[in-house]
């Protein structure tokens, strides 16, 4: 395999395994911009914000 090829590929894989554990809610799902959770899972946790306004 080609040494250029392998990053790409393990930022595939772990894009898909990400997608894999939110999905199986294992993992919280996030903000792309800033990172922060999308909901709550505790009470008093930090949310994204980036989105109103």
């Amino acid at each position: 395999m080609s040494a250029q090829l392998i990053v790409p590929y393990v930022v595939l894989w772990a894009t898909l395994m990400r997608g894999l554990l939110v999905a199986a809610k294992i993992l919280p799902p996030t903000c792309a911009r800033c990172g922060r959770n999308l909901e709550r899972r505790k009470l008093g946790e930090q949310i994204c914000d980036c989105h109103t306004g």
